[in-house]
């Protein structure tokens, strides 16, 4: 009975803990990730602020070609602010930008599809899905400005009937995600997804 009841006063007391250390966790403030106090934009100006940093290991050379496709999936729960996986592209390029990188040693390309796809439309037809013109827009033209390649899944415009009128004129059309996909996975590119 002893050995019972002294269980069930250390599983009570693991729960207290755990309680105790969600509540804590919760009481913590937090600044968004897209707000860095003192951001600086090397390359992209108004998007994808980096902190500065000088105690960093692997940091990019100034001589090297980097090569990288960036894979952006996702899209963000409010129609009115910037898509996330494109802000992190423009951050990528400050990053290499704030290394000493030039622009023409990034070769970077976005393939957008899957629930990040409304961040391809025009602002006219973004405005009469969700009433605000496209947030993504001037990110957009920011990225091709910096010699990134912004592109979209024709399979995905296809699926969700959009016209490619209504794409962006700054985004390529692709036949589709996968096969972008595998022809910069075969010319050797990095590969990130967002």
């Amino acid at each position: 009975m002893l050995t019972l009841l002294k269980r069930h006063w250390m599983l009570a007391a693991l729960i207290l803990a755990a309680v105790l250390m969600v509540l804590f966790a919760a009481a913590i403030p937090r600044k968004q990730a897209a707000s860095i106090d003192h951001a600086r934009y090397p390359a992209i100006e108004k998007f994808g602020g980096i902190a500065e940093r000088h105690d960093t290991v692997d940091v990019p050379d100034p001589d090297k070609h980097y090569r990288v496709i960036f894979d952006v999936v996702s899209g963000s729960d409010d129609p009115r602010t910037i898509n996330p996986g494109l802000m992190r592209v423009a951050r990528a390029v400050n990053v290499f930008a704030d290394a000493g990188v030039p622009l023409e040693n990034l070769d970077f390309v976005a393939i957008i599809h899957g629930n990040a796809t409304r961040s391809v439309v025009t602002s006219s037809l973004y405005d009469e899905w969700y009433g605000v013109d496209n947030p993504n827009a001037p990110l957009v033209h920011a990225l091709k400005e910096a010699g990134v390649r912004v592109e979209v899944c024709g399979q995905v415009l296809s699926h969700w009937k959009i016209a490619d009128a209504d794409v962006n004129k700054d985004i390529a059309i692709t036949p589709s995600a996968l096969t972008t996909l595998a022809i910069y996975g075969n010319e050797g590119y990095a590969y990130e997804r967002l």
